[in-house]
């Protein structure tokens, strides 16, 4: 079995390294697609292509971000991959508890489909309290898992598929459209679990801002656009998935608006005591006929692109 891992980056300058450090762990290819970073992510990337055989940089170019952009990769490696060997969508700011490798040695034959609970980092008033009295603590160069302690479990979608040749995945203009091939199978019962850190200091959060404002005009990454943001983040255990509202007039400009109260989330003791909170998160579908509906209804779930994309 091979783990073939499809990262899409940009502007992740202070993660990458990290983030590819630990996938070559488990990942036997690292097809990396830089989507026109300024920051020096690609450099980095090149860098470390250099001493691991793992990481492979596939290209650099501006085309606007759609989930099916990681359709390129895997058309073009797929001949490297043999029948039952897991292909990731392994995201430039995640970080596995789970070690995929273990994990997947474990799925029986008849799933082809594995989802991530994603335990979401946040920075919160007791960081900001500790950034103003030393910002170095923060600093791009200091460890995510030791800045980033504060989070809850409140998403989950799929992020591994076994390979088959009779997989399809092609690019859609749609942007939340074919996020993964179809043609997949059913979805194994248990979840992978991951850290996902997306907020990790003032200056990454504005940077994050600033690079997905234009995408946010285009109707992409609109879970961002709401007015009330922190408390929708910071009630999410409670809430229905399928409850967020979003305004298409509202754009984040200030990683102020990124702070929220530590006390509404967990504190990861780095103990390994992450639980999956079910209620909080989408369910994983039985019937492996309605996955490709369900995945793009995730999709526009988080995007509204329905409501909010231009009408042509």
């Amino acid at each position: 079995m091979k783990i073939h891992s499809i990262c899409l980056v940009k502007n992740e300058a202070d993660i990458i390294t990290q983030t590819l450090k630990s996938a070559v762990q488990w990942s036997d290819f690292i097809y990396v697609y830089d989507n026109s970073s300024t920051d020096g992510t690609w450099e980095k990337v090149l860098e470390l292509a250099k001493d691991y055989a793992q990481i492979i940089p596939y290209k650099q170019d501006n085309q606007p971000f759609a989930d099916s952009l990681r359709s390129e990769p895997f058309n073009y490696y797929r001949a490297k991959s043999l029948e039952g060997d897991w292909w990731c969508k392994l995201d430039a700011d995640e970080i596995y508890i789970d070690n995929p490798r273990v994990f997947l040695s474990k799925v029986p034959k008849k799933y082809e489909l594995v989802w991530a609970a994603s335990f979401e980092y946040y920075f919160t008033d007791k960081d900001l309290e500790l950034y103003n009295q030393n910002p170095e603590l923060y600093a791009d160069d200091v460890p995510v898992e030791e800045k980033c302690r504060y989070y809850i479990n409140n998403w989950s979608e799929p992020r591994f598929f076994k390979y088959k040749t009779s997989l399809v995945w092609e690019k859609s203009l749609v942007k939340s459209e074919n996020p993964m091939p179809s043609g997949i199978g059913a979805s194994y019962r248990k979840r992978i679990r991951l850290k996902h850190f997306q907020y990790r200091s003032p200056q990454q959060i504005q940077k994050r801002l600033d690079t997905r404002l234009q995408a946010m005009q285009n109707g992409v990454f609109l879970h961002e656009m709401q007015k009330d943001w922190k408390e929708i983040i910071e009630n999410s255990v409670n809430n229905d998935v399928n409850n967020y509202t979003y305004d298409q007039d509202y754009f984040p400009h200030s990683w102020k608006e990124r702070v929220v109260e530590a006390s509404k989330f967990l504190y990861d003791a780095h103990d390994g005591k992450y639980i999956i909170n079910e209620k909080a998160i989408p369910k994983i579908p039985r019937n492996p006929s309605i996955l490709s509906k369900l995945i793009n209804k995730i999709l526009r779930m988080k995007n509204k692109i329905k409501t909010l994309l231009p009408s042509s």
